[in-house]
């Protein structure tokens, strides 16, 4: 039996980029809270890797999805694309946090520069694999409509 749905490669993209813009930009607004929060309890001593914490999410997760989502003609990223680069944004933005509050404390940890390190090998790895990938992935032509094919056995 073939069911066929009605949703297309172009929607099901636009649904999981802006989950994703809506899962970076909610880490984003945590960061900065976090930063307010701890800000308020540190006795004025301050980091910029701590105050500039959110960016790394807005930056590097709401950015990059929302040109995505602009520019729909590019091919989607793959799931170890996805898998690589969020694991890299979130490395760095754990790493920019524990500087941070290394840097308050006023100590140093050679865990936190090692994670901040795999943080940016795992970005660029996803960025790697996403180029190779769309270099055999068929960008959609405006107005193409892909329809999903579905097999199921009974």
């Amino acid at each position: 039996m073939i069911l066929y749905t009605s949703e297309t490669d172009r929607e099901i993209r636009h649904k999981s980029l802006r989950k994703g813009m809506i899962i970076y930009g909610s880490v984003s607004a945590f960061c900065l809270i976090f930063f307010l929060v701890y800000d308020r309890f540190s006795h004025n001593v301050r980091s910029p890797f701590m105050t500039f914490l959110f960016l790394w999410p807005l930056l590097l997760g709401v950015l990059p999805a929302l040109i995505l989502q602009v520019f729909r003609a590019l091919p989607g990223p793959g799931r170890l694309t996805l898998n690589l680069y969020g694991s890299g944004v979130a490395a760095l933005t754990v790493s920019s946090a524990m500087k941070g509050v290394f840097d308050i404390a006023g100590t140093a940890s050679p865990l936190q520069t090692g994670l901040m390190i795999l943080g940016a090998i795992f970005c660029f790895g996803g960025i790697i694999c996403y180029l190779l990938s769309s270099k055999h992935a068929r960008p959609l032509q405006v107005g193409e409509d892909v329809t999903r094919t579905i097999h199921t056995e009974k």
